[in-house]
């Protein structure tokens, strides 16, 4: 009985550490929705962002959603550089949205509602986007020609 009794006890720590285990690899590395995290370091602050590179992903982007972490965003990767336009379909809450180019913020726009139905252009090219909280650029301090290192 002692046996089968630590045989039990040592089943029941296994299968807990395999969740913990599965459970960090589902949020460090990839999103519940499926999205590679890349870590973004934007003037020296880091955010954890899903990357998505496909135009379904990109078209539902964050849209559905209730909310984000605050130091979590979205990163929108493009084969070329382009005026890369983008509006809020289906959004819950408010975003900061930068454009990025060449490893720089090219242009920000901040406080964008939910409830805009305003398409955003940059007024030059970008080759990636970073979605996070609204009121996250201002709170980091980030600005046009920081760096963003991924």
């Amino acid at each position: 009985m002692k046996g089968s009794f630590w045989k039990t006890i040592m089943l029941f720590v296994s299968m807990a550490v395999l969740m913990v285990a599965v459970w960090y690899v589902s949020t460090k590395a990839y999103s519940f929705q499926g999205n590679r995290i890349v870590t973004v370091v934007v003037d020296g602050n880091r955010i954890y962002a899903e990357l998505v590179t496909s135009k379904e992903k990109m078209g539902q982007g964050l849209g559905g959603r209730e909310s984000i972490c605050e130091s979590c965003g979205m990163l929108f990767r493009f084969n070329k550089p382009g005026r890369h336009a983008f509006w809020m379909k289906d959004m819950r809450f408010p975003l900061d949205i930068l454009w990025i180019s060449n490893g720089k913020i090219a242009y920000i726009r901040k406080n964008v509602p939910a409830s805009s139905d305003q398409v955003m252009m940059p007024p030059m090219d970008a080759d990636q986007v970073l979605e996070i909280n609204a009121g996250s650029a201002d709170r980091l301090g980030l600005k046009e020609g920081d760096n963003a290192v991924f």
